[in-house]
């Protein structure tokens, strides 16, 4: 079969997906105002070893798939950074690093597929920001954004899956502290921030560059001493005129059985 045109390329990719996702935001207290003074690693704790195991519901249209994913602490080193491993149920692997500040933890690298044949290293400049200490309620916060979508590519009749990275920037909102329930129970010390953001990212189709933009919208939660527990989120993915609108609930199942 020929090459489409690349207008054509962009016409027909179209997106069905399960979402790589780690917390993106930031954010009681003894006020109204204050919803969290103490340290960033209390918001996200990261001793190595720690585990945990997402559930993700994502829906397009009338269609739900429900997938799950893992993130695992594999290592921290004496200047404060961390590394963390994400592996999908479809067998996707990322990693990124990370930098704990007291007040702040920042991803400063992401790495899709480390070591495969589609290894695509991320140097974040400036860094995302995960959390950031003291949590004021209706203080916005500017920072980066990276997401990872795990998306199926269909051009013409033919079709594949790739992991693709969406660097941008985001702005979080902290709105609450009280519950929240997930798959693994309810967190009643959790707190809630309203996100807004937008990435990019290009790819190689049949030979062509196709740009991709991600907008997202929605709330997440983030429980004290646990870390990110729930996101409730709007994903558009858009190439060119064409766009596919997913959702996505994506919460904490708890431990891995082998941990």
């Amino acid at each position: 079969m020929a090459n489409p045109r690349p207008d054509t390329a962009r016409r027909t990719i179209t997106v069905l997906a399960l979402l790589l996702a780690w917390p993106l935001a930031c954010g009681g207290g003894e006020s109204a105002d204050e919803l969290f003074i103490g340290s960033a690693s209390e918001l996200v704790p990261h001793e190595t070893g720690r585990s945990a195991r997402f559930r993700v519901t994502a829906r397009q249209g009338g269609d739900a798939r429900v997938s799950s994913f893992t993130a695992t602490i594999t290592g921290n080193a004496a200047d404060g950074s961390f590394t963390t491993r994400y592996l999908s149920e479809s067998g996707a692997v990322a990693e990124g690093t990370s930098r704990d500040l007291g007040d702040e933890i920042q991803v400063v690298r992401f790495v899709n597929d480390p070591g495969g044949a589609g290894e695509d290293v991320v140097v974040l400049d400036p860094p995302v920001g995960v959390v950031r200490t003291p949590v004021i309620a209706g203080e916005p916060i500017e920072t980066g954004f990276l997401r990872t979508l795990e998306l199926e590519i269909r051009v013409g009749s033919g079709s594949e899956r790739r992991t693709i990275a969406f660097a941008g920037s985001a702005r979080r909102v902290p709105r609450e502290r009280g519950s929240v329930r997930v798959a693994d129970g309810t967190y009643d010390d959790a707190i809630r921030y309203a996100v807004e953001a937008r990435g990019d990212a290009r790819i190689p189709v049949l030979g062509q560059s196709v740009d991709l933009r991600v907008e997202v919208t929605g709330d997440e939660w983030f429980a004290i001493g646990v870390g990110g527990v729930r996101e409730d989120l709007e994903v558009t993915v858009r190439a060119g005129d064409g766009h596919a609108t997913l959702t996505f609930v994506t919460e904490r199942e708890g431990a891995p059985p082998d941990t």
